[in-house]
């Protein structure tokens, strides 16, 4: 009985460490988590890559002499950005401080692992700066981590509240609804993130594979081409190109894109070669 590869639905959380969780127009960092998906025999199973730091807002801060500007602070001129001199205010000023101390904590205790110590301090965090949509985003992240997918759902929607321009908290949540098997909603928050960020190379993978896996490969392919023009180094997004290709009866593209998975080291790239691509049928 001939091998099926089933279209994969292989969408990772993207969660950078910057300054800025909304960061430029290409939305792509160096460091982004692949998925880990074995294919056995018709079958799928999927596992996501654990990523090792979330947001952390402290990030490329100088420890330079010359007064700082303090984001989210209005300095009684009516100032957006008030300098720490300037604040007349001195609990708001105080009050930021130690919003600040309860994230760093956060963040730390997040990358040793203590998750209840980093739920913890950032909902400190939040207690002293409320409006702090990277602490959202954080809590989000944990809680999806910990598979508690309500609670992850609600912090992301927070985190956009705040920042209606949060594109990872954005795609986010539209694998949620995804996994929620609300495909309406996914679609929704997907469209919004490519709004917001139109050279995301994540979210066209994820809406990409997406309408894969509901038969949908025209629109499937239009997609997975963008999230490989805006992120080269996805051998993800070459291998569900390529069953979109497989699908619509293009073998020789769908070869292609499973022998360049193939030659970034991706397992099931040598799989699918070995499988449709060698001129031998396996029974």
């Amino acid at each position: 009985m001939q091998r099926v590869i089933i279209f994969l639905i292989a969408i990772p959380l993207l969660f950078a460490c910057s300054t800025n969780n909304t960061k430029s127009d290409n939305n792509k960092t160096d460091d982004q988590p692949k998925v880990v998906t074995n294919v056995e025999d018709g079958a799928a199973t999927i596992s996501y890559a654990k990523e090792d730091m979330v947001v952390d807002s402290t990030r490329n801060e100088t420890t330079s002499d010359k007064p700082k500007s303090i984001s989210g602070l209005v300095s009684k001129t009516g100032k957006a950005e008030a300098e720490r001199g300037t604040i007349e205010d001195e609990d708001e000023a105080l009050n930021l401080r130690r919003a600040r101390t309860q994230f760093t904590n956060g963040t730390t205790y997040y990358k040793e692992g203590e998750l209840d110590k980093a739920i913890e301090s950032f909902k400190n965090s939040l207690e002293f700066k409320p409006d702090n949509d990277k602490a959202f985003y954080n809590l989000g992240k944990i809680y999806y981590d910990q598979g508690q997918k309500e609670l992850s759902l609600s912090y992301y929607k927070d985190a956009v509240r705040i920042n209606p321009g949060d594109s990872l908290s954005l795609v986010a949540i539209g694998l949620l609804y995804y996994e929620k098997g609300n495909m309406e909603e996914a679609l929704r928050y997907y469209n919004q993130t490519v709004d917001i960020a139109p050279k995301f190379g994540m979210v066209y993978f994820n809406r990409g594979t997406m309408f894969g896996q509901n038969k949908n490969y025209d629109q499937s392919l239009e997609d997975l081409t963008k999230a490989i023009q805006y992120d080269s180094e996805n051998s993800e997004a070459y291998i569900n190109r390529g069953l979109a290709y497989f699908y619509t009866k293009n073998i020789e593209l769908a070869c292609k894109d499973w022998k360049k998975a193939e030659s970034m080291g991706n397992p099931k790239g040598k799989q699918a070669v070995e499988i449709y691509c060698s001129g031998k049928k396996k029974k």
